[in-house]
């Protein structure tokens, strides 16, 4: 049962990741502007995707912990 939590951990864990670094590439890409088809750099686009992919992390943390601190242990 250890090895099935350890698995789920790194999965979360995995996923996280990806879309931490999913977000730091959409915060660069609006950034740059490159959509637009000329170089307008303007920081304020890219905190504000960083911000709100941030928010959601963080968000979705605080549910995963909830849940986890509710759910009865193998112990019990």
């Amino acid at each position: 049962m250890a090895s099935q939590q350890k698995q789920a951990t790194y999965l979360i864990g995995g996923i996280i990741a990806a879309l931490a670094l999913w977000g730091v590439y959409l915060a660069i890409g609006s950034y740059l502007g490159l959509a637009e088809g000329t170089r307008q750099f303007d920081l304020r686009r890219g905190l504000i995707v960083f911000t709100f992919m941030g928010g959601f992390l963080l968000f979705w943390g605080a549910l995963l912990w909830h849940r986890s601190r509710n759910m009865p242990s193998d112990d019990e």
